[in-house]
């Protein structure tokens, strides 16, 4: 039996309210309490209990019963809601080392309006010393001899390396060949077309991506800041794609914006241990790699 086929069979064995969400979602949390129960019996009676997999099938089969009736009471088809599982998931877990490549932004502009393909971007960090307060440690970025921006220090009574964050713009860049920030620090903007110019590199563009970099860093504090990480949890990525859903960047999948901020935090990490260095940026290959300078 097909998913359509199931779901017209059991329309017709549906007696709730036709518009009563609170049953089936409470015969959905009843049935996974059933579940948990079997398999406390399971546990309790490793042996004995044979009974399992009939109550796991039985319950199962429940479940997708009330999960057909919410899903209809909502206008949806619990087919589709399983096509659109398995693209997230395949698009989520079947992950290759390194993202497949993809069209640029600016691809079709003049060199003086593209994102630099190949780029070398050195981190030097120094102590400043202001009259009347603690030396603070403050980081400049370099484009061979030129400076890049304004020296930045963690501007938080902790020492949590900050100054280092625009290591994930140029991350985005890379990977996304995505960046309005990078765009203006590095005086690439698609001035050209005024709509462009206006939208995507923006002044709202670049507090939205200044905005994610400071989101997936307070979220990252709990994950050790993806030091040992090799996924990056669901909830952070939804909601850089949440925060970036007008822009042309959400063209991107999840996997894009996974391996985007991965590729960043290990750079991040090399950065602050080794007080400094040179991040190589290749829009080509869709890579962030660090070099010790």
């Amino acid at each position: 039996m097909n998913l359509a086929d199931y779901e017209r069979a059991v329309a017709e064995t549906d007696i709730l309210a036709p518009d009563d969400l609170v049953l089936p979602m409470l015969g959905l949390a009843g049935e996974v309490g059933s579940l948990v129960a079997e398999y406390k019996k399971r546990q309790r009676d490793h042996t004995g209990y044979r009974a399992f997999p009939e109550e796991v099938r039985e319950e199962l089969g429940d479940l997708f019963w009330y999960a057909t009736a919410l899903a209809r009471r909502c206008g949806l088809s619990l087919e589709e809601i399983l096509e659109d599982n398995v693209r997230k998931s395949q698009e989520r877990f079947l992950r290759p080392d390194t993202p497949p490549p993809h069209s640029l932004f600016d691809e079709l502009l003049p060199e003086h309006e593209c994102l630099p393909r190949l780029l070398d971007v050195t981190f030097t960090e120094t102590l400043a010393h202001d009259r009347g307060t603690k030396p603070v440690p403050v980081v400049r970025i370099h484009r061979g001899a030129s400076g890049i921006g304004d020296p930045l220090d963690d501007n938080s009574d902790d020492d949590d390396d900050y100054r280092y964050h625009d290591v994930f713009h140029l991350a985005y860049m890379a990977v996304l060949g995505w960046s309005p920030v990078m765009r203006s620090l590095l005086r690439v903007k698609r001035s050209t077309d005024r709509d462009i110019d206006r939208v995507q590199d923006g002044g709202r563009a670049i507090a939205v991506e200044e905005g994610v970099s400071a989101y997936v860093f307070s979220a990252a504090r709990a994950h050790s800041y993806f030091h040992t990480s090799a996924m990056v949890p669901a909830q952070i990525v939804k909601a850089c794609r949440a925060m970036t859903s007008h822009l042309e960047v959400s063209r991107r999948s999840a996997q894009d914006w996974e391996y985007a901020i991965l590729s960043g935090y290990r750079a991040f990490h090399s950065l602050v241990e080794n007080h400094g260095g040179t991040v190589h940026i290749d829009l080509n290959d869709r890579s962030l790699s660090y070099r010790r300078t």
